[in-house]
């Protein structure tokens, strides 16, 4: 059964995908701290600027993200089409005595959603993605915002989602080859990989989130250049975003205002020189000439996209292609100047492109025993995980600020 959108997909499953199951007061403070952080030192949004604002959170689901808000003195409006968050909703606001900051929650998605109301702030994170096109929820969110307010969203962005897919395609091959269920495949190729890191989620929810969940595809993911090219077409303006979409080594006199479309055409150069950084995860930023960044980015795109069709067909025509692609991507970051922290870096990421081709190789001789061995045991593989999730904060600009960026 086909979901049209994302909470379809999470309701069926009779769960809540981001439900953190905060129990006391110290539990909550250590998770508005984390929150405090992400929009402090990386969003460039105090906490003290929510402090009276009316809020509109969208997909909320069970509520910690709003109840954050409402600490930080927010009036909260709430719109979330999975019924069985509300009473989680409610349920966390008493207990944290803050349901004087709620002031409805409603079962609308984003394209429902009608009110009377401005809002200082829309907030969208998660899920916005799925909405296409991105001109969709922007104009909607224009039309909710109050002039000068912020639309906050986070959202897979096509480059940094590249590992996502590589391991929905690896995921795919390994069911044919197996003959298990999806679970168990997941298991058998990536419990190593999932147990490196510090998680709070069970196995299976990664596995529904990103391994079987239809929304994590190619046709989804957003390029953060065209979207920040969208939101300029609707008046908007990038405020931040992480990781930056500003190019912060740019230097000019702070008087000097530039015209919106030279801010643009500046993050938009900046962008794609970024591309190797989001599928890597670190700085690799591509320093050399406008002709080989462009190169590498035309490569990049038909191997993300010869990868996520692995999907739907992994042992298709577009294997050989993938294989190829991998050998080929390591090839020209080899002769590329690359800005990172160290060369160390640069030498991971090639470490993982031959990772990846072995993977591969391994999946175009149908050789599930080699297949297991090197997700299960490549130190390349298991630490490579992108940067799929981009924040972005955009202001909507009022008529005296039309042309500040």
């Amino acid at each position: 059964m086909a979901d049209d959108k994302l909470f379809q997909y999470y309701e069926r499953q009779d769960i809540l995908p981001t439900f953190g199951n905060l129990k006391s007061p110290a539990e909550f403070k250590a998770y508005a701290a984390q929150r405090r952080e992400l929009f402090s030192e990386k969003l460039m949004l105090p906490p003290r600027l929510f402090d009276g604002a009316e809020v509109l959170e969208f997909g909320p689901d069970s509520g910690e993200n709003a109840m954050v808000f409402a600490g930080w003195g927010a009036m909260m409006t709430l719109a979330e089409p999975n019924r069985q968050a509300h009473t989680k909703i409610s349920a966390y606001f008493g207990h944290l005595s803050l349901s004087d900051r709620l002031r409805e929650v409603t079962s609308s998605d984003v394209e429902g959603f009608r009110s009377e109301r401005g809002f200082d702030v829309v907030d969208a994170e998660g899920f916005i993605y799925t909405i296409q096109p991105s001109e969709t929820w922007l104009g909607i969110f224009e039309r909710l915002l109050n002039p000068d307010g912020y639309a906050v969203v986070s959202y897979y962005e096509r480059y940094g989602g590249f590992l996502e897919l590589v391991l929905k395609a690896i995921h795919a091959a390994g069911k044919v080859l197996s003959g298990r269920p999806a679970l168990e495949t997941a298991k058998l190729l990536f419990e190593a990989k999932w147990n490196s890191i510090p998680h709070t989620r069970a196995f299976e929810s990664w596995l529904m989130d990103v391994l079987e969940n239809p929304f994590v595809r190619h046709r989804y993911f957003i390029d953060a250049a065209e979207l920040c090219q969208d939101a300029a077409r609707l008046g908007f303006a990038v405020h931040s975003a992480w990781p930056s979409y500003r190019d912060t080594l740019d230097v000019y006199w702070h008087k000097k205002i530039l015209p919106s479309d030279e801010t643009l055409r500046r993050a938009l150069q900046h962008l794609r020189r970024s591309r190797l950084s989001f599928v890597g995860g670190r700085k690799l930023y591509l320093a050399g000439r406008a002709e080989v960044v462009e190169s590498i980015s035309s490569s990049l795109q038909c191997l993300i996209r010869d990868v996520d069709r692995l999907i739907d067909d992994p042992f298709g025509d577009r294997l050989a292609g993938v294989i190829s692609g991998l050998a080929s991507l390591r090839r020209n970051i080899e002769g590329t100047e690359i800005l990172a922290d160290d060369d160390a870096d640069i030498e991971a990421f090639g470490a993982t492109l031959d990772s990846l081709y072995r993977i591969f190789s391994a999946i175009g001789r149908r050789d599930l025993t080699a297949l297991a061995a090197l997700t299960q045991s490549d130190a390349a593989f298991i630490n490579a995980w992108g940067l799929p999730a981009h924040l972005i904060v955009l202001r909507k600009r009022s008529a005296i600020s039309g042309a500040e960026s």
